[in-house]
């Protein structure tokens, strides 16, 4: 059983609701708040949080003095329906994994988060505090998911489709 596993409802279909969490993240994801995920050195401000879309590609950030920190690399890329990749914290001897599956579900997708590998990477005391944290986190995504949805829908009332 992995050591973080959350599950969430967007309301997009699970093509569009991939591609929100990977080419938006720079968008949605939360740089403030009580879990403010950013690796930016105290000399700089964090500036962008990618993922290089293929197998084998980096997921990272970079910051406002130009440099940048690889957070981890895709390991499984099947797009709509499977993202995983690695996840290192620069204090970590070691790293963990996180795969997401995106499927259909009513009129939109289900979500499932899952972290796992937290002992392998010498933090095993971490994974309750992920377990809020990317709570936080899935909340933003699911957020920005509900308002993209919503001004879709306001733009169809009044284009009158």
């Amino acid at each position: 059983m992995p050591d973080v596993t959350l599950e969430v409802t967007v309301p997009l279909p699970p093509e569009t609701a991939f591609d929100v969490f990977v080419q938006q993240m720079d968008i949605w994801w939360p740089r403030q708040g009580v879990f403010p995920y950013s690796f930016a050195p105290s000399s700089t401000s964090p500036l962008h949080i990618r993922f290089e879309p293929r197998p084998g590609g980096r997921y990272y950030e970079t910051f406002l003095d130009e440099s940048e920190y690889e957070i981890g690399r895709i390991t499984d890329w099947d797009p709509p329906a499977r993202l995983a990749y690695s996840w290192r914290d620069p204090s970590w001897p070691g790293e963990t994994r996180i795969a997401l599956t995106f499927a259909s579900q009513g009129d939109g997708a289900r979500v499932i988060y899952e972290q796992d590998g937290f002992a392998q990477a010498g933090v095993a005391e971490l994974a309750a505090y992920y377990q809020i944290g990317c709570r936080q986190t899935l909340s933003a995504y699911v957020a920005h998911c509900r308002a993209l949805h919503e001004l879709g829908q306001l733009n169809q009332a009044t284009n009158g489709d």
